[in-house]
This record gives structure tokens, C-alpha cells and sequence, in this order.
């Protein structure tokens, strides 16, 4: 009897428990891929873009190669309207060559050498106007040579940059809604900061009524001014746009500073390039610069910050935001 309930339970528990029986090895085998039969057609992309950034246009240019093989020898021709001067480009540190190509016209040029498998190069460009009546094109090119030893070429789509001049009418904006008015919820700031080789000894009086005296003659309202901190707030509306937008004028160690401030950044961009072109076309008339090439923006050549102060010829300074050393000018 006790043998045969021992034999019940026997089956009870094979009833519970189902044992597998193990699978056999299996042999893992991974295909070599050799670089010859990787197809690149269709995976080597170039992306371009262009946008407003502060008080500049942005033109950033992506290679991406989405294959599995690298690409070598690759150069990048990036062609834009004459009329856009370049202020700084990321990597800071990368090797590009600036040209006049033709009339209307410059070009940079970018030697990348190699792009990685799965992997992608992206620079940017900031770039501010020169002329606010004028049109262009921005464009990329790009050559490289692919896994196959062949030389392959692919170019971007134009993307047209256009500029309306801007006419401002004068409008008075009391003092006490300056505040409301510069942080409401859809407002964009812009500023430019110059320093000046000058012929003649630095005098932040002379400079600050100079500064005042071309807010006034593009017609801006005076809101208010601290002339011993050498401030002053002017308010205006773009009758193109329909806009308002309010600017801020200051001299700070041996700086001069345009800040913009509005509902549309491409106002403040288009306000900010005209207020400097047009101090420096004064400076000229003036005589108290001999060229255009004795004015130096102030933005950190990495990270775009504006500069702590105007340095001495030669001197390095640095960046408060990213702490890179650099001589704005020599």
C-alpha cells in the first residue's frame, strides 16, 4: 500500500512541475561586413538651417553620416550674401577660410577630413546684417569621398534671407512701465556691444552723447537717461512691423551697448545692426576713426557672452560665462 501512494504522489508532482529538457549549444556566428559592401547612397545627409539668435542669424550646417562606414576627405563650401558680415563661428577652434567668391557673394570654406561611421559634424555661424535693404541666399556644398573610393557631391536647398527697412515713429512710454514692458511674457532681448580703436583719447562723455545724438536722429524717443551712469532708455514703434520696441544705450568700461528689447527678434536684430552701422558711418564723419575695422564686437568668440570690458591691444581676456582666454584684437 505505502508503495503505491508513493507512486500516487510521484505523479501528482510530475503533474505540478513540467521539466524541460535542455536545448542543445548553439553556435553564435556574426557576419563580417566588409566596408565595400556597406551601401552609403542615401545615408550621407546634409542638413542646413537658419534662424535668429540674440542680436544674430544663426546658420548652423550638419553632415551626418547614417551609414555604417566612415567618409573621408570631406569639405564643406557654404556660400551667403555679402551683405551679412560674420561675428563668430562654433567650433571656435576649428580651420575655415573666408573668401569673396564673386560679385554679391563670400564663401567659407571647411576642411573636416573624416566623418566617422554613425556619427555627425555640425558648425554654426552668427552673423549679423550690413544692409537692411537688401536680399540673398544662404547655401551648403558639400564633397567627400565615400567607402568605395568614389567622389560624391550633395548641395542644400536655398534659404532666402530677406530685409525690410525699418522706419520707427517716436512713442512715449511712461518711465513706470518700463519694467511691465520688458519682462512680459512674449518679449526678446537683443544686445550689441562694441569697443574703439580710437585715433584719440577715451572720453565715455563724448561717446555718450555721440550714442544719443544717433538714437535721436533715427528718431527714437528719450524715456529717461542717468547721465552719471551713462544710461538712457529710448521707446519707438516700427510703423513696417507694427511693432513697439524699447532700446537701452550704456557705456561701461570702455564699452558701448545697444540692448533691444521686443515682441520679434528679427525687429531687434534689424534695430540693433542699424543703430551700430550707422554710429560707426558717424564715427567716420566724425574723424574719430579712420574705418569701419577699428570697431570690435565684444562677444566671446566660444559661448557669444559679451565681453567684461574693452581690453588693451594684445591683451587676453577673459570670458566670464565659459572662461576661455582670447585677444580681441592685435
Amino acid at each position: 500500500m505505502n508503495g503505491d501512494k508513493k507512486y500516487q504522489n510521484s505523479e501528482k508532482i510530475k503533474d505540478l512541475v513540467v521539466f524541460k529538457e535542455e536545448d542543445s549549444p548553439k553556435i553564435i556566428t556574426q557576419k563580417l561586413i566588409v566596408s565595400e559592401e556597406i551601401d552609403q547612397d542615401e545615408k550621407i545627409k546634409l542638413i542646413h538651417e537658419l534662424r535668429p539668435f540674440g542680436a544674430t542669424y544663426k546658420y548652423t550646417v550638419l553632415v551626418a553620416n547614417q551609414s555604417q562606414a566612415p567618409i573621408s576627405e570631406a569639405k564643406i563650401k557654404i556660400r551667403f550674401p555679402k551683405f551679412m558680415d560674420l561675428n563668430r563661428y562654433n567650433p571656435h577652434d576649428c580651420s575655415l577660410e573666408l573668401v569673396e567668391i564673386e560679385e554679391g557673394e563670400k564663401q567659407i570654406n571647411i576642411q573636416t577630413y573624416k566623418v566617422e561611421a554613425k556619427s555627425q559634424k555640425q558648425y554654426s555661424f552668427f552673423l549679423t546684417p550690413l544692409n537692411l535693404e537688401s536680399e540673398g541666399e544662404f547655401r551648403s556644398f558639400l564633397t567627400f569621398v565615400n567607402n568605395q573610393d568614389f567622389l560624391r557631391a550633395l548641395d542644400s536647398k536655398p534659404l532666402l534671407i530677406r530685409f525690410n527697412p525699418i522706419t520707427i515713429e517716436r512713442k512715449i512710454l511712461p518711465t513706470s512701465q518700463i519694467k511691465s514692458f520688458s519682462e512680459s511674457p512674449q518679449i526678446k532681448r537683443g544686445i550689441r556691444s562694441i569697443g574703439i580703436a580710437l585715433n584719440n583719447e577715451w572720453n565715455p562723455n563724448t561717446y555718450f552723447n555721440l550714442v544719443k545724438k544717433a538714437m535721436e536722429d533715427q528718431n527714437y524717443q528719450l524715456i529717461t537717461n542717468v547721465e552719471r551712469n551713462k544710461i538712457a532708455w529710448y521707446f519707438g514703434t516700427d510703423l513696417v512691423s507694427g511693432n513697439d520696441v524699447l532700446v537701452v544705450i550704456q557705456i561701461v568700461k570702455n564699452k558701448i551697448e545697444w540692448i533691444a528689447v521686443s515682441n520679434n527678434q528679427n525687429l531687434n536684430i534689424s534695430v540693433l545692426s542699424k543703430l551700430v552701422n550707422e554710429f560707426v558711418v558717424l564715427l567716420i564723419f566724425r574723424q574719430l576713426i579712420e574705418t569701419p575695422h577699428q570697431v570690435y564686437n565684444l562677444e566671446c568668440k566660444k559661448c557669444g557672452a559679451v565681453l567684461p570690458y574693452f581690453p588693451e591691444k594684445g591683451e587676453q581676456i577673459k570670458c566670464k560665462n565659459c572662461k576661455v582666454p582670447q585677444i580681441v584684437w592685435l
